[in-house]
């Protein structure tokens, strides 16, 4: 009897110890401590970022023209129409007299909530999924990995407008299209950590030691595989952007007069040769945005993989 509970402490103290160390070198916090560190870039794209996220929060502070904005037509817009960039508009106007940089400004909290709600979102499905997936072999194995297939197989787009026809405009619409096509790719990646972390030797144990199935998923297959998918989460932050305004762009997300970027940019696209500023700012917000979200995430996966460094020493 006591030769068997011996054994189970022992048991225990190696997971914990196999457990810790694994934490101490993958743990995500540690890794952007690191990457804050060593990389000037990271350092760079959290700058950007920092204030992309800044002008979203304090959006109707920074706006000169909260209404103008939100979508709202100024009362005087017929002497507004298309007007360029001035000391009284900075951006210029848009096709109905409203103020492109207070659109802008509105457009980057829009752009922030659509990537939060879909990489969360996402990322969470994936998660369990992936993990569900190397954890259970057999039938659940295939048939998880089955509906990943398809569903990374599937663009946004179509699955967009379908939605638009079924749902109509809205950023749920959005949102959702996105999420039905992130969620494989976050699953996919999920499974292929999940499945090196199950046959590691502190989850061999913590099965011999009469620990359940779940409290193995939760305390060690999730929490250690989690640092690197969520990393790469980091990475696809300025992917989902692009994919959102693209969606936004061509008309089957957000209705028409939404402070959105891709919107904004939509509107503007029929005038671009004799008013291209009504294109050209949003545009440039968000290839800034979607280089400060990837400046974060290639800096963090060059600590998870070092050897994508060399990538970047001809350039910083």
């Amino acid at each position: 009897m006591t030769s068997t509970s011996n054994d189970k402490l022992d048991i225990s103290a190696a997971v914990k110890n196999a457990k810790r160390a694994l934490q101490i070198r993958t743990g995500f916090v540690a890794l952007i401590f690191k990457a804050w560190s060593k990389s000037n870039r990271f350092k760079i794209g959290l700058l950007i970022s920092s204030f992309i996220i800044l002008i979203g929060v304090l959006a109707p502070l920074i706006a000169p023209y909260p209404r103008d904005g939100l979508g709202y037509v100024p009362e005087d817009a017929l002497q507004k129409i298309r007007l360029p960039p001035s000391q009284d508009h900075l951006f210029g106007t848009d096709t109905r007299g409203r103020d492109i940089f207070s659109r802008v400004v509105f457009g980057a909290r829009s752009a922030l909530i659509q990537i939060f709600l879909v990489v969360s979102s996402s990322l969470l499905i994936g998660l369990f999924m992936g993990v569900i997936a190397a954890y259970y072999k057999g039938l659940v194995e295939t048939v998880i990995n089955y509906l990943i297939e398809l569903f990374m197989s599937i663009p946004a787009i179509v699955i967009a407008l379908a939605l638009r026809l079924i749902l109509g405009s809205g950023l749920f619409t959005v949102v959702l299209a996105l999420i039905i096509t992130w969620w494989s790719w976050y699953g996919r990646v999920t499974y292929i950590y999940s499945r090196s972390i199950v046959e590691m030797d502190y989850v061999l144990l913590a099965k011999l030691s009469g620990v359940s199935g779940l409290k193995i998923i939760f305390r060690h297959v999730v929490r250690n595989a989690s640092p690197p998918v969520l990393v790469q989460a980091v990475t696809d932050l300025g992917s989902v952007l692009l994919e959102a305004s693209a969606i936004n762009f061509l008309g089957l997300g957000l209705p028409p007069d939404s402070p959105e970027w891709g919107v904004i940019m939509q509107e503007g696209i029929q005038y671009l040769s004799i008013s291209p500023w009504i294109s050209v700012f949003p545009g440039i917000f968000i290839l800034i945005t979607a280089l400060g979200f990837s400046l974060i995430g290639d800096s963090l996966r060059e600590e998870v993989d070092p050897k994508l460094r060399r990538r970047w020493r001809l350039w910083f």
